[in-house]
């Protein structure tokens, strides 16, 4: 039970505070991805977007850090690519064009988005409910003082044969939240299984362990990409 009850602490947590880094993460993928490829032609959507590949990797790691107490396991740091020794500080800026796990993160930052959405108005909602219908008897009396003594309860308490009373209201409220409890570790687990898999695939996707040990991953053609926009920058 005392399993449960952390899994339970520890999903919701994931829920409710996924939301907030989901948002900026959405926001600057968006925003950035789209005024970058935008002025590309000119060029300069070139450092936009490494700027929000690199923005991108703060938010990353913030999103990151969330996944090992909801999937239970540690979560390896990722691998990113380095500019070779003795670059410029222009192409050292623009390495993260040429690396996996950087577009890897702008790709989550909009996919996570609908999920942190729903998982958040779920967990909120769910708890809220439970909340409030456990407690429904401590203050029924101010809603049937505010309603002239009808609360919408007593006709479902009628239908049950169980009259109209206020005892009756209270047993089915409590009755309720008794359900909405028992499926609320259910409920969570499965939203936030379901965004920590997504996060785990793709922030997770190129971890250090993964990184060769002669150097940075070099690709002849990515290389020969970067070079050529910093001379034309440089121009």
């Amino acid at each position: 039970m005392n399993k449960i009850f952390k899994q339970l602490g520890a999903d919701s947590a994931y829920l409710l505070s996924s939301f907030p880094i989901a948002l900026p993460a959405f926001v600057i993928t968006v925003t950035g991805f789209a005024a970058g490829i935008g002025t590309a032609v000119v060029w300069v959507g070139v450092p936009l977007l490494a700027a929000t590949l690199f923005a991108m990797r703060g938010l990353a790691a913030a999103g990151r850090s969330q996944l090992g107490a909801v999937l239970r396991q540690p979560i390896n740091a990722p691998h990113y690519k380095r500019a070779p020794e003795g670059a410029s500080a222009l192409r050292r800026y623009l390495t993260p064009l040429t690396d996996g796990q950087s577009w890897l993160n702008l790709l989550w930052g909009l996919v996570n988005f609908p999920l942190a959405v729903a998982g958040f108005c779920v967990a909120l909602s769910w708890w809220a409910a439970t909340v409030a219908t456990l407690f429904y008897p401590l203050y029924a009396w101010i809603i049937e003082r505010s309603v002239d003594g009808s609360d919408g309860l007593e006709y479902a308490t009628r239908w049950l044969g169980w009259g109209d009373s206020y005892l009756a209201g209270s047993a089915l409220a409590v009755l309720g939240g008794l359900v909405m409890a028992l499926l609320l570790p259910l409920v969570l687990r499965g939203f936030a299984l379901t965004q920590a898999a997504l996060g785990r695939g793709l922030l997770a996707s190129l971890s250090a362990s993964d990184a060769p040990h002669d150097g940075p991953v070099r690709t002849a053609s990515l290389d020969a990409e970067v070079t050529r926009v910093q001379e034309r920058l440089a121009a």
